[in-house]
């Protein structure tokens, strides 16, 4: 499922109208933790030098799960400034600390 090109570049207008007028939401963005999340490309190319069968299956198995494993490192990095408590949840697993963590009432 792919947005209409015009209406994916209007949010992406929106969302940089917002950061931009709040000064907050903008040293939180710049600030957000990067714990080096590597491409698909990399995955890739460490999967074709590696020569061990077992370290191959666990490579390759990074790249099958490499949307959700994607997906799952952006909403953790942005998810919180952006979208509501329910959808952050539901893409994160769900650990006992989770709710608190991102909570309307903790912000």
């Amino acid at each position: 499922m792919k947005l209409d090109r015009k209406k994916f570049e209007e949010i992406i207008e929106l969302m940089e109208l917002v950061i931009s007028d709040d000064m907050h939401l903008y040293n939180s963005l710049n600030n957000s933790e990067d714990n080096g999340f590597y491409s698909k490309e990399e995955l890739q190319n460490t999967i074709d030098e590696i020569s061990s069968e077992k370290m191959k299956a666990i490579f390759e198995k990074k790249i099958t799960n490499f949307k959700y494993e994607r997906k799952k490192y952006l909403m953790e990095k942005y998810g919180k400034f952006f979208l509501r408590d329910r959808l952050v949840r539901s893409t994160i697993s769900k650990s006992r600390g989770l709710k608190k963590r991102y909570s309307i009432f903790k912000k």
